[in-house]
């Protein structure tokens, strides 16, 4: 059949689309001579697209592999960042469309075999793929925010893979030997990440007390557990915590908290790994040229992840954390202050570093972090996938979740299990807690958390303390057993075509079989995340 394209080729095409680049610069009429360059150089198993400065700034490169795709069935892509709600196609299964956008990679699955094409992790350049019938496109987004990035050296771009399925091969195994092409050197936590976090149940109201109530209660749901489970503390712990802000600093608590190591330290008597949530780019403030043009956030001062002010902060700010005792950094808002939701808005303007793209300035924020968490396990949260992939131990892949109805639950939570082939390759992956509160039924949300435990998942849960009857209390522990050892290695039966995956196997034959639409007997409309 006619569904591969091998990459590892000079494509057929580049173009250029500069500053000041017309409307129609692909327009086969009219393109303009293309004064900047890039080098494709393959080498071991990879094709390495290094960008030149050029006199006349350039936004976006395109380059096209021609080729026959005319059998492919599906196609799935990956998300710049997170699946959930207003992603819409991210990380879903689609019949082939031309328009339709695919960041950093993605499969084709043609009736038999499954192929893979993308980009390695940890890229410089925000990437993104289109396929048809005729090949497949390649975009690179070299924008500085809303601008052309003012290169000043050269620059590794990307470096693009691929992989031709192979007759006979799951194509879920398939999909995973790809990512770990993708992701050569992940890092992974040395135990599993399982346990709670609270903010599915208060959503911010808490104090010493509730913590203390629910490190207590988890001692009592992972008795039966071989390795220690997770008290994550959201936020709300933080000093200036209010009404319309969630922002810094970070090195104080607020008078509902005594010393935040004192507070780390009782959640580890009571047999739990303390964590804790922390937004690193707002504050009350910085440096007036220190202020992100992608910040939206009216309330407070958002940091440019660029300016080195940022970056010494943040890193100071983690080093304070993890010698407060926290075991977890949970961090959030990245791409939310960093970039206004997306990679890159009309009008916002340039970074204080005008010299790197976007990509790049977002990579060196997390790599800070990264870096001065020392042994501690990072838990990505509104941050970029490819890029935190690699360094991070663990990543949100899915949207928030909901402690008051379970359609955000399903398409966030159960939705960010088209991207399993991620878990362990690129990170553990963290579909969001399920949530135990009485506007939710319970029963759901244990199938849910087993869902997360089953596949080795990062297995976290929202429980409102002493809410668990006896026998949900009695299954709670099971999952959390299972959690507690790492999984048990299940897989979606089928994976191409499956949205939100509901039928699972493991390679000793065990199935597992949800049904994620009875509760609302179909889905439910006319929701947000607060009713």
């Amino acid at each position: 059949m006619n569904s591969y394209i091998d990459l590892l080729r000079q494509p057929d095409l580049v173009l250029f689309q500069y500053e000041d680049s017309p409307v129609r610069w692909e327009e086969p009429d009219s393109r303009e001579e293309q004064t900047a360059k890039l080098d494709y150089t393959v080498k071991d198993g990879a094709g390495i697209i290094t960008l030149y400065p050029s006199e006349r700034p350039y936004t976006c490169v395109k380059l096209r592999f021609r080729g026959d795709l005319s059998d492919a069935r599906l196609v799935m892509g990956d998300s710049i960042e997170r699946i959930g709600p207003t992603t819409g196609l991210d990380a879903k299964w689609v019949a082939p469309m031309a328009e339709q956008v695919l960041p950093w990679y993605f499969h084709l699955y043609d009736g038999e075999v499954l192929h893979s094409f993308g980009v390695k992790t940890g890229p410089a350049v925000f990437c993104t793929f289109n396929c048809d019938e005729g090949g497949i496109t390649l975009w690179l987004d070299v924008r500085c925010g809303s601008r052309a990035a003012r290169l000043s050296e050269p620059l590794v771009a990307c470096e693009v893979v691929c992989r031709e399925g192979k007759t006979g091969e799951h194509p879920f195994y398939a999909a995973q030997a790809f990512c770990r092409m993708m992701c050569e050197k992940p890092n992974l936590a040395k135990e599993p990440i399982y346990g709670v976090n609270n903010w599915y149940w208060a959503y911010g109201n808490i104090d010493c007390e509730t913590v203390m109530r629910e490190s207590a209660y988890l001692s009592e749901m992972t008795v039966d557990c071989v390795t220690r489970p997770h008290m994550i503390i959201d936020d709300g712990w933080q000093i200036n915590h209010r009404a319309g802000y969630n922002g810094g600093p970070w090195d104080k608590s607020n008078a509902r908290f005594p010393e935040m190591s004192e507070v780390a330290e009782k959640i580890r008597e009571n047999g739990a790994r303390p964590g804790i949530w922390f937004r690193p780019l707002l504050d009350t403030w910085g440096p007036a040229d220190a202020k992100s043009p992608g910040g939206i956030n009216p309330v407070g001062f958002t940091l440019d992840p660029s300016h080195p002010y940022t970056l010494e902060k943040v890193a100071n700010d983690v080093r304070h954390l993890v010698g407060a005792g926290f075991e977890l950094l949970k961090y959030d808002f990245s791409v939310f202050d960093g970039l206004k939701r997306g990679t890159g808005v009309d009008g916002m303007g340039m970074f204080y570093d005008k010299t790197k793209p976007s990509c790049y300035i977002m990579r060196q924020l997390y790599r800070t972090i990264e870096e001065a968490s020392g042994d501690a396990n990072i838990l990505s949260c509104n941050v970029i996938n490819h890029l935190a992939a690699g360094l991070h131990s663990a990543h949100r892949s899915g949207d928030d979740t909901s402690g008051r109805n379970f359609e955000q639950t399903r398409i966030s939570g159960v939705g960010s299990f088209t991207r399993l082939a991620q878990n362990g390759t690129f990170f553990a992956l963290d579909p969001d807690c399920a949530a135990f509160t009485d506007m939710v039924a319970h029963d759901i949300n244990l199938d849910f958390l087993e869902l997360a435990a089953i596949t080795g998942a990062v297995a976290i849960a929202s429980v409102t303390p002493d809410s668990l009857t006896k026998e949900e209390m009695a299954r709670i522990r099971k999952i959390y057993r299972i959690a507690s050892e790492g999984g048990l290695g299940a897989y979606p039966r089928r994976f191409v075509g499956e949205n939100e995956p509901a039928h699972f196997i493991t390679d000793d034959g065990k199935t597992f079989d949800y049904d994620w639409y009875s509760y609302y007997d179909g889905r439910r409309v006319g929701w947000t995340w607060r009713s």
